[in-house]
């Protein structure tokens, strides 16, 4: 029974690698700070999943250090939302985000993954044009989940992102 169960992360190791079979359009980015070595990241929209100018359907990341980074909202220092505005909002969590990632030696360059979670289905635009704004000169923008949720830590919030960012390993 034992020998079953470790054989079992194999068989879905070997699973997960003849599914990912990677559309034409893969792009695979070599990301090195000076001095460190290179680490992979492959974007790509794998046969029969849609594609979008908003998000990469997968990224793998091979040789880097990760970074998980709370959800971010449009709070400053002060933990004071400026703004009802959505898009505004939006703006401030990216900004707040930018923050963390180069705190942690990162840019938008190194985000893999985020999350995003809003109050209300009519902020989606608001939230997508922000998006598109700030990845606007990546070669590929990351992997996204969005979710409708019915309302975040504070009832001001109208947004919250969390990130998964990858660094060169140290």
């Amino acid at each position: 029974m034992i020998q079953l169960l470790l054989g079992i992360p194999d068989v879905l190791s070997s699973l997960l690698r003849r599914w990912t079979t990677f559309s034409a359009a893969a792009t695979s980015q070599m990301v090195a700070d000076s001095g460190t070595p290179p680490f992979m990241l492959r974007h790509s929209n794998p046969a029969g999943l849609w594609s979008s100018p908003r998000l990469t359907q997968m990224v793998e990341v091979q040789g880097a250090r990760m970074i998980f980074l709370s959800g971010q909202t449009a709070a400053d220092a002060n933990y004071k939302v400026q703004s009802s505005d959505v898009r505004a909002q939006a703006n401030a969590v990216y900004d707040n985000i930018e923050l963390a990632l180069k705190a942690a030696g990162a840019g938008w360059d190194n985000v893999v993954k985020t999350t995003t979670y809003l109050t209300d289905a009519a902020h989606i635009k608001n939230f997508r044009d922000a998006r598109i704004a700030r990845f606007r000169n990546l070669k590929a923008p990351p992997a996204n989940t969005l979710l409708i949720v019915s309302r975040l830590a504070e009832p001001e919030f109208l947004i919250e992102i969390d990130v998964v960012a990858a660094v060169p390993a140290n």
